[in-house]
């Protein structure tokens, strides 16, 4: 029986090594240099703001935090946006979150881990419940 938990353990580690690393080898790489981006925000009263940023920064969530756009607090995965433009937006007191885009598709990491793009659109948009 200790054989048979001791080789799910071993498995279990191989695989999670595994998915690191297919994460590491496709994940995108900063790129140096200038870069023009745009950052609209889609406030919950259907008001809509652009901001257009010329930028050497490599992660949008850390240039943003350091413009003052957003704000947020660490967490598990990266920062926990809870502020855009001066609206607040936190799920545990209203049901509602700030959701991010990138050229129109939806972004599944943190804003922290999003390498800034030329050219690319930004977009927060505030949803709830």
């Amino acid at each position: 029986m200790k054989k048979k938990v001791w080789l799910a353990a071993v498995c279990l580690v191989a695989a999670a090594a595994l998915m690191f690393g297919a994460w590491y080898a496709t994940r995108p790489e900063p790129v140096e240099g200038m870069k023009h981006i745009t950052v609209e925000v889609l406030h919950s009263d259907g008001s809509e703001k652009t901001f257009a940023y010329d930028t050497d920064a490599e992660y949008l969530g850390i240039f943003l935090e350091e413009e003052g756009l957003i704000e947020g607090e660490e967490g598990p995965y990266g920062i926990y946006v809870s502020e855009v433009d001066g609206e607040r937006a936190v799920y545990d007191e209203c049901g509602c979150w700030w959701g991010l885009e990138c050229d129109g598709e939806s972004v599944n990491t943190g804003a922290d881990q999003v390498v800034i793009e030329d050219g690319r659109t930004y977009t927060w948009i505030y949803s709830s419940n």
